[in-house]
């Protein structure tokens, strides 16, 4: 254990559906983040030229995996039926699918 407490660890891995430490989340995140960020791809010719314009293009990317992209998992009911889901809605942080403009609009990403 790196960071956090062995009790919320502990607690959060009851929740979950592996019951285990599993690295197959990271991977694919990593995978996405790979596949969205060209800088951030393997053997990638181009080249990040400041650590800030990276981190501010990964947030970016990790706001829209949340906020505008609709999870299959998470979209689907018992009925099947899709309905566009993202995490944000999920976790209840929002109640509904963000556009572009919106989320570029969002004072917070501008500090």
């Amino acid at each position: 254990m790196v960071h956090g407490s062995e009790q919320r660890i502990l607690s959060r891995l009851a929740e979950s559906p592996s019951q285990t430490v599993n690295t197959a989340y990271i991977e694919r995140s990593n995978l996405d983040w790979r596949l969205w960020d060209a800088h951030l791809a393997r053997k990638a010719p181009t080249v990040a030229r400041s650590m800030s314009w990276l981190k501010a293009k990964f947030a970016i990317c990790v706001a829209c995996y949340n906020f505008i992209r609709p999870h299959e998992t998470l979209s689907r009911g018992l009925d099947r039926i899709f309905r566009p889901k993202t995490p944000a809605m999920a976790a209840n942080v929002t109640d509904h699918q963000w556009t572009f403009s919106e989320l570029l609009a969002f004072p917070a990403l501008c500090q």
